[in-house]
């Protein structure tokens, strides 16, 4: 008879312990939670380059140039990092040395950089305001794929340096294939 109201008692126990809340989880614990962040369910795909940024300040405007100003750097990063790969591989592919064309691409990636950051559309914004009285800004720019391509086209066909090596098909493929690359990075 001890038994049982030992296994009875020790069963209670059991429950009253696990049923105060039950197992907690890991954020739980570690006192963090998910934020959801505006603006940032839109990632560079196939079709489009794009940057988040955020911007905080006292004054509207200047929250928004923030934002902004981040969003751009964020993008044109992406394009510079995507045109050096698709550079190095297309001059690799036609049999030359990357060292040898790498000034040219450079200022080649600035131009593209410098023509696609003044195009740019602003995808997402929005505006909130915090309890002290700050504007935090959160935008996200984008830039078609294919306006980079025509624009890193134009570049390049006009490149003294590139003029016997440049094969438009090829490098098409070229980017077609970094960018398939990319999308599934991001």
């Amino acid at each position: 008879m001890r038994k049982i109201y030992a296994a009875a008692a020790f069963m209670a126990a059991s429950l009253v312990m696990f049923s105060c809340g039950g197992p907690k989880s890991v954020s739980q614990i570690s006192g963090e939670k998910e934020v959801s962040i505006p603006c940032s369910d839109k990632h560079s795909d196939k079709d489009f380059f794009r940057g988040l940024g955020v911007g905080q300040s006292k004054d509207l405007n200047t929250a928004r140039d923030k934002a902004r100003m981040s969003a751009n750097a964020e993008l044109a990063g992406s394009i510079t990092t995507l045109i050096k790969q698709v550079a190095e591989r297309y001059v690799n592919d036609a049999g030359q040395s990357p060292a040898d064309y790498a000034e040219t691409f450079e200022a080649m990636t600035k131009q593209v950089v410098n023509q696609q950051i003044s195009n740019l559309s602003v995808a997402c914004n929005k505006t909130m305001s915090t309890t002290d009285g700050m504007y935090k800004v959160y935008m996200l720019v984008e830039a078609s794929k294919e306006d980079v391509f025509k624009t890193l086209e134009q570049n390049a066909s006009s490149q003294k340096k590139l003029e016997t090596l440049f094969n438009r098909e090829k490098f098409r493929k070229n980017f077609d294939e970094e960018m398939a690359k990319f999308e599934q990075n991001n």
